[in-house]
């Protein structure tokens, strides 16, 4: 008789668990999100926890599971601790897996992200108070940065191409306005001049 893999990766996922880490990663989500046990968010972050587990001892109906962790982990703003809580618990599953790997990179590049983001709005509204071109062409490479950071996140979250787009080209547009500005005001334009920058295209695949 042929012995389902999915009941298999059950009886791992059950013999590997460990109980006293799992509740200490649900302390540090209910205190990462200031919120009950039971409430809806830490539930699904949870089971999300589960079943990157279960991934992780090869069960085929999640896979995947590690992504769709870490786009929740950085969304929710969890902290670099229980990041590191919930990758150790992975690693009772699986000793040496990069799916663990990518997950923590990944949750901790959004984590990053996003909060950079509310200093670098900050900065940018700065940016536009100054009154030279120095200051203006701050603001321009400040607001492509923002964009930029915007086209990251996305990426990491496998987002629609068409969106991460978007966010690319509004950002090399504001470089593009941030270099006209050196060009038109600098003592020294041609250290602004980037023509010779090449931007691939499908050509190049």
């Amino acid at each position: 008789m042929t012995q389902d893999p999915n009941a298999t990766a059950m009886r791992q996922y059950h013999d590997r668990f460990d109980n006293a880490r799992y509740t200490a990663i649900t302390e540090f989500i209910t205190s990462n999100l200031n919120a009950d046990r039971d409430e809806e968010r830490v539930v699904d972050l949870l089971v999300a926890v589960q079943n990157v587990a279960l991934e992780l001892c090869g069960h085929s109906r999640h896979m995947g599971a590690w992504h769709l962790l870490a786009v929740i982990c950085g969304r929710h703003l969890l902290s670099f601790h229980t990041i590191d809580a919930i990758r150790d618990f992975l690693h009772l599953f699986a000793v040496e897996d990069t799916r663990i790997e990518d997950f923590e990179s990944t949750t901790k590049a959004l984590l990053r992200a996003y909060s950079g983001l509310d200093d670098l709005k900050i900065a940018t509204a700065h940016a536009n108070g100054v009154h030279s071109w120095q200051g203006r062409m701050a603001y321009e490479l400040l607001s492509a940065v923002e964009y930029l950071t915007h086209a990251a996140i996305l990426l990491l979250a496998h987002e629609d191409d068409g969106y991460i787009r978007e966010k690319l080209h509004k950002g090399l547009n504001r470089i593009t306005s941030g270099l006209y500005e050196g060009i038109r005001h600098s003592s020294e334009p041609s250290r602004y001049n980037f023509k010779s920058v090449y931007f691939p295209d499908e050509r190049d695949r």
